[in-house]
C-alpha cells in the first residue's frame, strides 16, 4: 500500500503567506491577523491517502497555544529555540534528518514524499530540501512539493513539476488560511484543481 510521508516547514509557508500572498487575495486585511488552517493544509497534503509519517517543525516563540492545534492532527512536532537574534535555527535540518530516516525505513515501498516549504537553496553546495529530494527520488520514492508559487525556490518547483508534483497553495488560499475574528476557511477543498 501506497503511503504518504510529510515534511512541513511551517515557518516557510506562514511567512510566505503572510507576507506576501495575503496582500495579493485580501490586501486590505491586517497581517496580524493571517493565520494557516492547520486542518485543512494537512488534509491537502495527505488527501485521505494512508499517512505513513507526518512531521511539522516550527520554532518558538510564537506562543505554544498554536502548536496545540498541530498536535491534534496527530503529526510529530518538533519546536526549536530561536537564536538570540530571533532566527530560526535547525528547522529545515531537522526535516532533513526526518526525510532520510522515513526514507531508509521505507527503502524498497512505493511511497510519497510530501513536502511543505519553498526552501530550495543549497543546491550548488550539496544541501537544502532540491538536493534531499532528488536523493530521495532517486531512492524510488515519489515527490511532491506544495507550497506558494510566490515563495518557492525556482529550481525547487521545476524539480517537483519534472520528477513529481507542485502544488501551488494560490489554488487553495481560502481552503488553508483565515483571517483571526473575519474570515474563516472555506472547508470544502476541490483536489481537481491538483494535475
Amino acid at each position: 500500500m501506497c503511503k504518504v510521508h510529510i515534511f512541513w516547514d511551517n515557518s516557510n509557508i506562514h511567512i510566505v503567506g503572510r507576507n506576501h500572498v495575503m496582500k495579493e487575495f485580501e490586501p486590505e486585511e491586517d497581517q496580524k491577523l493571517f493565520r494557516i488552517y492547520f486542518k485543512n493544509l494537512f488534509l491537502l497534503a495527505h488527501r485521505n491517502r494512508p499517512i505513513g509519517s507526518a512531521y511539522v517543525v516550527g520554532s518558538i516563540p510564537p506562543n505554544s497555544n498554536l502548536w496545540g492545534h498541530v498536535r491534534r492532527l496527530g503529526v510529530t512536532l518538533e519546536l526549536l529555540e530561536r537564536s538570540a537574534s530571533n532566527k530560526e535555527v535547525g528547522v529545515d535540518q531537522t526535516l532533513q534528518v526526518s526525510m532520510f530516516r522515513e526514507a531508509v525505513k521505507n527503502n524498497g515501498h512505493d511511497h510519497t514524499f510530501v513536502v511543505l516549504t519553498g526552501d530550495g537553496a543549497g543546491k550548488k553546495l550539496g544541501k537544502g530540501f532540491l538536493n534531499d529530494l532528488e536523493l530521495i527520488k532517486n531512492m524510488g520514492f515519489n515527490v511532491e512539493v506544495i507550497s506558494w508559487k510566490h515563495g518557492t525556490h525556482r529550481d525547487l518547483k521545476e524539480f517537483a513539476q519534472n520528477n513529481g508534483l507542485f502544488i501551488p497553495l494560490e489554488d487553495f488560499y481560502y481552503n488553508v488560511t483565515f483571517i483571526k475574528e473575519k474570515r474563516r476557511a472555506d472547508e470544502n477543498i476541490d483536489f481537481s484543481k491538483i494535475n
